[in-house]
């Protein structure tokens, strides 16, 4: 795979010569899926503005995972990973039902369910410490990740899961655009807002699940919300928004397995999530239009053409204004002509 090859040659270099193993190799391709997807995915939350929602799941992954171990009595990460997927949907499931009853805020029940399902985890956690039941040591590096511990086949499963994602989000990229910018419309043409819905929301809890060998519970969702930021800040339009933040999400991804590789005692996830909030920093200063820098010197040359009186006070206060994301998908009502109130 082309894009792996200045990574392996990070490990190698990390490593030392000869002593990159095939094992190694699959986790950091795994491992990059992972990223790469988790920014695809988190670009449609966040434009749908429900970034929080992946942040319930995965702080209910780590009961998941632990009653998965308790109900199994082994490590095996597909199970592990099974138990976290049920907690994260019923996490959810449980947000969905405050919002519904109580009739609070958003942010307040998201609140309520990170804390208590978070408690919950770790209450179990620390139950199997101190029990020292057979088999539980590095339970707690879903905290915070670790891919060290990954075999080839883990790493495979994660990535054959990632894939599925990405290959969702593109056979329904039209309509999750439309739904993300104006669900009524999508409503009006027939289509199925709900379930499109359920299925974004859905992809969110896989990619929170996915990644917690990867980032760990506290940090996995820093990787389906970071890359989208920085990548908002390069482009307007929603197709390369996707690219661009899975591109992010990837190199984040491989920053960290080559810089833990290297340091075994690091855990996976900090370092991560550092690299993609380092490329969100930069991003937010030399982005070509919406970069600190490129904002500032083209307000520089406004108030030089002010000053020479080639713009007008509208314009100097217009040129300002944010630019929305397109619409393609629906860019054929624009042709439809304007009638006033007479008809004409």
């Amino acid at each position: 795979m082309p894009p792996l090859i200045g990574p392996v040659s990070l490990v190698a270099v990390a490593s030392g010569p000869g002593l990159v193993s095939y094992n190694t190799l699959v986790v950091l391709g795994g491992v990059a899926t992972v990223g790469f997807a988790a920014g695809v995915v988190g670009s449609l939350a966040l434009l749908r503005k429900r970034p929080l929602v992946g942040d319930a799941a995965a702080h209910a992954t780590l009961a998941g995972v632990a009653a998965a171990f308790l109900a199994t009595g082994r490590r095996d990460l597909p199970a592990l990973l099974g138990g976290a997927l049920v907690a994260a949907v019923a996490a959810l499931a449980v947000l969905v039902l405050i919002r519904r009853v109580a009739r609070t805020r958003d942010d307040a029940a998201t609140a309520v369910v990170i804390g208590v399902s978070f408690g919950i985890g770790l209450a179990l956690l620390a139950g199997i410490t101190a029990r020292g039941i057979p088999g539980s040591g590095g339970l707690e590096q879903f905290l915070l990740g670790h891919t060290a511990a990954l075999t080839a086949g883990d790493a495979r499963l994660l990535a054959a899961v990632s894939l599925a994602a990405v290959a969702i989000v593109a056979l329904g990229f039209k309509e999750a655009v439309v739904l993300c910018f104006d669900p009524q419309f999508a409503a009006a043409t027939g289509w199925p807002v709900g379930l499109l819905d359920l299925v974004l929301v859905a992809l969110v809890a896989v990619m929170v699940v996915v990644g917690l060998p990867a980032a760990g519970a506290v940090l996995v969702t820093a990787l389906v919300v970071i890359p989208p930021v920085a990548a908002r800040q390069w482009t307007d339009r929603a197709g390369p928004l996707l690219v661009t933040a899975g591109v992010i999400g990837l190199t984040a991804a491989v920053t960290g397995v080559v810089v833990t590789a290297s340091r075994p005692g690091l855990s996976t996830g900090p370092v991560i999530v550092l690299a993609a909030a380092l490329i969100c920093g930069v991003s937010f200063l030399v982005a070509p239009r919406r970069g600190v820098i490129a904002q500032w010197l083209a307000r520089v040359r406004r108030e030089r053409r002010w000053a020479r009186g080639d713009l007008s006070a509208w314009d100097l206060a217009d040129a300002d204004e944010a630019v929305p994301l397109p619409l393609p998908a629906v860019s054929h009502v624009a042709a439809v002509p304007l009638r006033g109130a007479d008809g004409k």
